[in-house]
């Protein structure tokens, strides 16, 4: 159920001697110069609706009087009075059936933003993106995708660094990845030599029975005997010979242990430029995932905030606070804040439906144009100051206090 004013009469209360309003339509226009009870009307609207502040509302009683008194009449049946005297304020509340209340039962009927127009524009941008998320029924939790995607986009800033910080590396393809073995070349080197000394004693063997038998063909007459068996010998030695393997390249082998160390060196380093090259390379590839990550997190929160429904077309948020046709809230005309201001005080749908706006004058036509549309919508009544110097065909139009 939708409740709004039906009667307000104000009496000294700061600019306004007497004054009394009965609304017709959604829009009331309260016009007149500056100074001639607008805004008091509004103030005294709000204090008694929304409780009195000390800090707006310095001297509620119009000079020269002793009190004053705000008396609402709501459409539900309810009575509110709101008086003051010197010695403070007091506020009346009487429902249709003539019960009491006050002002925490009339805080649970109104906006959570209470009815100035201007309140949402006041707030602070943390606040006004609480307020904002208080209202939208998203279906993600803010907070814990701004904080997942904050986790992403930093790991990806690290993933880019250390990628970056590799910088260019260069490689020799034709190099092997396994380094030469040092040891097994000196083991190599030394059955080699060993293999070598093996052959050398064989032919100073050979060298040795043929000077035996030279010595002996000198004592022919008397060794011959022992010159068979030394040919026997030679015959052993010969195909011993024969049957030898072929002689390693033993200068190759020591050329290769002077230049393994340096090539393995190169090896070495060859191996490591690979391994960069690889990490770079996976570096880059976590990096783009990363990205595709932030894409993915970027597209739920835009197709979430697209099937959101807002309290007004364009506004939306992001992680640093509220945004009106893709710019910062705070950036957006002072018409246009006042509209998505109104529209955020309606769509707390509370059950008192009442807003007043103090700075009517931003509005053009159209915006006032579009204000009555909402307010129509919404089953809202808005009170909104508009300074003029002449009366016109306005319905309230104040002048020194009064109504015109």
């Amino acid at each position: 159920m939708s409740t709004k004013i039906t009667t307000a009469e104000l009496n000294n209360f700061q600019k306004v001697s007497y004054a009394k309003i009965e609304p017709t339509g959604n829009l009331v226009v309260l016009a007149g110069k500056n100074g001639a009870g607008k805004t008091s009307t509004n103030d005294g609207l709000e204090a008694t609706l929304t409780g009195h502040n000390g800090r707006n509302i310095k001297r509620p009683v119009k000079d020269g009087h002793g009190k004053a008194s705000i008396e609402v009449k709501l459409s539900d049946g309810s009575t509110l009075i709101r008086g003051y005297t010197p010695s403070g304020t007091t506020l009346k509340g009487l429902d249709a059936a003539g019960n009491k209340f006050g002002q925490r039962e009339l805080d649970a009927r109104i906006s959570s933003l209470g009815i100035d127009g201007r309140k949402f524009i006041s707030m602070g941008e943390k606040d006004q993106l609480k307020a904002l998320l208080s209202i939208v029924d998203l279906p993600f939790d803010p907070a814990e995708m701004d904080a997942e995607r904050k986790r992403v986009f930093d790991e990806r800033a690290n993933v880019g660094r250390d990628g970056k910080a590799i910088g260019d590396v260069v490689f020799d393809k034709s190099l092997p990845t396994e380094e030469t073995s040092v040891a097994a070349l000196l083991e190599e080197y030394r059955a080699a030599e060993a293999l070598e000394q093996s052959h050398r004693d064989d032919r100073d063997c050979l060298t040795g029975a043929h000077a035996e038998i030279d010595r002996i063909n000198a004592e022919i007459g008397n060794l011959i005997a022992l010159r068979s068996t030394h040919e026997r010998d030679v015959d052993s030695l010969k195909e011993k010979i024969g049957n030898h393997a072929p002689m390693p390249d033993v200068p190759a082998i020591r050329a290769s242990i002077d230049g393994a160390e340096e090539s393995n060196a190169a090896i070495r380093t060859n191996n490591a430029a690979i391994q960069q090259a690889k990490r770079q390379h996976n570096l880059r590839e976590k990096y783009t995932e990363l990205t595709a990550e932030l894409g993915a997190i970027d597209k739920r929160k835009a197709d979430g905030l697209a099937a959101a429904e807002m309290p007004i077309e364009g506004l939306t948020f992001d992680e640093e606070g509220v945004l009106y046709q893709g710019v910062p809230f705070s950036r957006a005309s002072g018409r246009e804040q006042l509209i998505v201001s109104c529209a955020m005080i309606m769509a707390t749908n509370p059950e008192i439906r009442v807003i007043v706006i103090r700075d009517g004058n931003v509005l053009d036509m159209e915006g006032m144009e579009l204000l009555t549309d909402m307010a129509e919508s919404t089953d809202f009544q808005i009170f909104i100051e508009i300074v003029k110097e002449d009366k016109g065909d306005e319905e309230y139009f104040f002048s020194d206090g009064e109504l015109a």
